[in-house]
């Protein structure tokens, strides 16, 4: 019985210590679905994408490598065909740095 409780307890320890990286990620890429689109039909100043469980909001760069015009956004979260973002944590705000479909 001690040996289970042992084992479990590093099990533990270890999922949480796997866990602190992502918590501190200021970059990546993810895949996700579109559940919202701020901003006007030709001006799009802020979108946020369903990755993991969770709700991550991103605001586009001027110089962003896009695939397409970010108004084709609205068409992801229509469907809900998912998109592929490369991104930038800088303070609190995370910056599409390229999007594609997905």
């Amino acid at each position: 019985m001690w040996l289970l409780v042992s084992s479990l307890r590093c099990f533990v320890v270890l999922l949480m210590l796997l866990s602190v990286p992502a918590c501190n990620q200021t970059s990546g890429t993810a895949r996700g679905v579109v559940t919202s689109v701020e901003g006007s039909l030709d001006e799009i100043t802020a979108f946020s994408v369903l990755i993991e469980g969770s709700d991550v909001r991103f605001l586009p760069v001027e110089a962003g490598d896009y695939d397409f015009p970010l108004s084709h956004l609205r068409e992801h979260q229509r469907t809900g065909e998912p998109v592929f973002v490369d991104w930038e944590l800088v303070g609190s705000v995370r910056y599409a740095l390229s999007l594609a479909d997905g």
